[in-house]
């Protein structure tokens, strides 16, 4: 009996899924307004020189929302650029998720839309410690880029 009334209730629930338009604009807007706070938070920074931010779209396929584009944000430090790439909106565990990663280093770290959809925030998940999550702000974002950019400026391999 307990299957057939969870079978039922999952039947019930398809007219209550999301519309793949509503959560494909909610993302792209949870992106920009991401990007927007760290360009607020770096301009010390482009303003001296030091780095260039430069958004550049992209086409992303989800099975659940189908084809749209959205931003990439790269952030080029000399010869190095540490990249800002949506992974998808539709995550498990997650309102969406974000990989920053240096070009060429293959190793990732992920930022993470959780929380009630009504008011997410973005997390700092690094693969190795999935289980924890540091909530993102100005600082916690510039030591992970001092940190990226250290680990592997050298390319000699990472040593994070």
């Amino acid at each position: 009996m307990a299957l057939r009334e969870t079978i039922e209730r999952l039947r019930d629930a398809r007219g209550e899924r999301e519309d793949p338009t509503d959560i494909v604009d909610r993302w792209k807007g949870a992106v920009s307004r991401l990007y927007d706070d760290i360009a607020a938070w770096l301009k010390p920074y482009v303003d001296d020189g030091g780095l260039v931010l430069e958004r550049v779209t992209k086409a992303v396929h989800e099975e659940a929302t189908g084809a749209y584009e959205i931003d990439v944000l790269d952030i080029e430090v000399g010869t190095e650029t540490v990249r800002l790439e949506p992974m998808g909106a539709v995550v498990i565990g997650a309102l969406g998720r974000i990989d920053m990663s240096l070009l060429g280093s293959g190793d990732p770290l992920f930022l993470v839309l959780a929380g009630p959809a009504q008011q997410p925030t973005w997390n700092l998940v690094k693969p190795s410690k999935r289980t924890r999550s540091t909530a993102l702000t100005k600082e916690t974002f510039e030591a992970t880029l001092e940190e990226l950019l250290a680990a592997y400026g050298l390319r000699s391999g990472p040593t994070m």
